[in-house]
């Protein structure tokens, strides 16, 4: 049975969640070990693997994750965060242009430097679950993440709110490591075939934007303290799966550089 909650009762839990997204910006995943390698050591083969598998498997589930809360958002008539994330997901897809979909961008700037800075054979995307460098933590990342956006609305909400409060550092982090171990690549096809991938994300506040939309529709969505804890949850444990998945990561990346 559902019980009707007041305009008072709303605005109070909303503080609430306001006081969550407080929280959720100053968690140390944003500040973890493995970002410190990206920031303070050099690549070498092994490293740069690692780090390309590992990185392919992890963001290889985001699309799905958008594409899947568009289909839930239209079972649930949900239309502002179907249109909010349908236009993330049309991004996400090039806009309809298969070579300007952030999948094949991703490929191609990881192939084209692991090939010219250290010589290694491309990677698909699709084949990065076989690589012998994935972690069981990515494992255990993906095997979360799907628990998480496949549970209670509220709670698959939180969980993409916490992606895109992380995906801005992450891939400004990603970049600034790909700019200081780059040696060999010309600096036109660095910028065109490499970096473009990062800036497509990073610049013009696209990622900012991403965040911003859905907080929105975690907003429009909490409306009862079963709301508010089911987002928290959903946000909390997404970003504590990643971080354990970072600070492995650099566990690992420090045993392969020694």
């Amino acid at each position: 049975m559902k019980f009707s909650v007041s305009e008072q009762e709303v605005s109070s839990i909303h503080r609430d969640l306001e006081k969550i997204f407080l929280v959720l910006e100053k968690h140390p995943v944003f500040k973890n070990p493995y970002f410190d390698c990206l920031q303070n050591l050099k690549w070498n083969k092994d490293t740069f693997e690692l780090h390309r598998a590992n990185f392919f498997y992890r963001t290889e589930l985001t699309v799905k994750a958008i594409a899947h809360v568009c289909a839930r958002a239209a079972a649930e008539e949900d239309q502002d965060t179907l249109i909010l994330f349908s236009y993330i997901l049309n991004e996400e897809c090039g806009n309809g242009s298969l070579k300007n979909c952030h999948a094949m961008l991703m490929e191609q700037a990881h192939n084209l430097y692991g090939k010219v800075e250290y010589s290694l054979e491309p990677l698909l995307i699709k084949d990065a679950k076989k690589h012998r460098f994935i972690i069981e933590e990515t494992e255990q990342y993906r095997k979360k993440m799907y628990e998480l956006i496949t549970s209670s609305y509220q709670c698959m909400l939180g969980v993409v709110m916490a992606l895109e409060y992380h995906a801005n550092k992450m891939l400004t982090v990603c970049r600034e490591a790909f700019r200081s171990n780059l040696q060999h690549l010309t600096s036109s096809e660095y910028s065109s075939k490499v970096e473009i991938y990062f800036n497509c994300h990073v610049d013009n506040g696209v990622e900012e934007r991403h965040s911003s939309d859905a907080k929105l529709c975690v907003f429009n969505n909490c409306h009862s303290i079963n709301d508010l804890q089911e987002i928290k949850y959903g946000a909390e444990e997404a970003m504590k799966v990643q971080l354990n998945m970072w600070n492995a990561l650099a566990k690992k990346t420090t045993e392969l550089a020694n």
